[in-house]
């Protein structure tokens, strides 16, 4: 009788068993969470920094020549077709009468 209380395990050790799993999926929700939280962070960084990036093109023909030079980087077939399955226009400054 002794041997088979040995094998089995106490109902205590089930228990912080079922806690310690708890806990571990707990950790890797919080962990998920908050990469969530910086991915999404990050993204609307990268669109605030396109958008500034577009608006000074407006004004700017060296913002202009970036956004050029940045389109000639892209090398993944999706990020090129983005652009070109949209008719995507580099901003350019406008011309005024007496220029150009």
């Amino acid at each position: 009788m002794t041997n088979s209380r040995q094998t089995t395990k106490s109902q205590r050790i089930l228990d912080a068993e079922k806690r310690l799993e708890q806990a571990r999926n707990a950790l890797k929700d919080a962990r998920n969470a908050e990469n969530r939280q910086k991915r999404k962070i990050e993204d609307r960084q990268k669109i605030i920094l396109g958008g500034a990036l577009l608006k000074a093109a407006e004004g700017d023909e060296r913002f202009s020549n970036v956004i050029d030079a940045l389109l000639k980087r892209l090398s993944r077939e999706q990020d090129i077709k983005a652009f070109q399955d949209h008719d995507f226009t580099t901003p350019r400054p406008e011309q005024t009468q007496g220029e150009g």
